[in-house]
């Protein structure tokens, strides 16, 4: 069995209660995950999965698209969200279709497996993707109540700083991440734990937050409701730094561009602290610009594209807050 996740907290601990379930019932795994600038559409993933020789292919926390994913069969579990009528085609699909905000994939996959696989001792694993995903408003679901009473909340906290590390880092070094999930006992362990995995964790977060900290001091060029920092790191940081300074510019749209993530594409996040629904208002400016645009959630989506299209966004955004102007 292949078990697909995307490399942050939610599909990361998605993946590693798929793994301690599938291993339980006999079955053989082997985690996979995007490589830097990859997705799972990419044709280069999809050799990698063939090439496993896996009989079925587990979907965690990736979106969907319409069409085939991949030659073998597909179940997929997402809380993106989905249109009914563009599904992708695959045996099982499993969403909540409007991209409920008060839940995560990690939630999801946890009560799939519940009732065919001993995965409550593991339960802390899904309060750590509704925590990574859903930030301190997780607090109020079950599982993080459970498991804050059980671990303590500072310790769940840390471990979703520590996972989300690995797939920021220049290394993308998001494997390592699922081996700490794997060894740890307990949410603390990620922290104070001896295994390799968990100490590669940790290194490799103080060099996310170094550059956190570096990227964060780039000032923002404000076109009226759009507040733009470009960047040139080969950390995945630009979703981080988006949504700090959503604090600080507060009715903004902020957009954090990244252009030395990959070679050749820019990468770049869009948050607001407003209600805004941030996959329209960047549709609107780049309505043809691919699924690769606008993707992910209300409020937190972003896009993928050629430095050229990234310019063309700009003057768009530009051309906008000059119309708004003017009015």
């Amino acid at each position: 069995m292949a078990i697909v996740y995307h490399a942050d907290t939610d599909g990361t601990s998605s993946a590693a209660l798929a793994c301690f379930a599938a291993r339980a019932l006999g079955a053989e795994v082997v985690p996979e995950t995007p490589d830097k600038g990859e997705n799972v559409h990419s044709a280069a993933f999809g050799a990698r999965v063939r090439a496993a020789g896996a009989a079925l292919a587990v979907v965690l926390d990736t979106g969907s698209r319409p069409g085939r994913l991949f030659e073998v069969p597909t179940v997929i579990v997402d809380h993106h969200r989905a249109d009914p009528a563009a599904a992708p085609e695959v045996e099982a699909f499993v969403s909540t279709f409007g991209g409920d905000p008060a839940t995560s994939t990690s939630a999801l996959t946890f009560e799939l497996l519940a009732p065919i696989a001993p995965v409550a001792p593991r339960a802390w694993l899904a309060a750590l993707g509704l925590l990574g995903d859903l930030g301190d408003v997780a607090r109020r679901h079950p599982l993080v109540a459970a498991a804050a009473r059980q671990h303590g909340f500072a310790a769940l906290r840390e471990a979703v700083s520590l996972v989300n590390a690995a797939g920021r880092s220049a290394a993308h070094d998001a494997g390592v991440a699922l081996a700490a999930l794997l060894e740890a006992e307990r949410p603390a362990d990620l922290a104070r734990g001896d295994g390799e995995a968990a100490r590669r964790l940790r290194a490799l977060r103080e060099d996310v937050a170094a550059a956190t900290r570096r990227a964060i001091r780039a000032a923002p060029r404000v076109y009226g409701r759009w507040a733009v920092i470009e960047l040139d790191e080969p950390y995945r940081i630009h979703g981080p730094v988006a949504s700090a300074w959503t604090r600080r510019l507060e009715g903004r749209i902020v957009l954090v561009a990244n252009r030395g993530y990959t070679p050749g594409r820019v990468h770049f996040s869009v948050r607001s602290h407003a209600p805004i629904d941030l996959r329209a208002a960047l549709s609107a400016l780049l309505p043809d610009a691919g699924p690769d645009v606008a993707a992910g959630h209300d409020r937190a989506t972003g896009g993928i594209v050629e430095p050229a299209v990234f310019d063309e966004l700009l003057r768009r955004i530009q051309g906008e807050a000059a119309q708004g102007a003017a009015a």
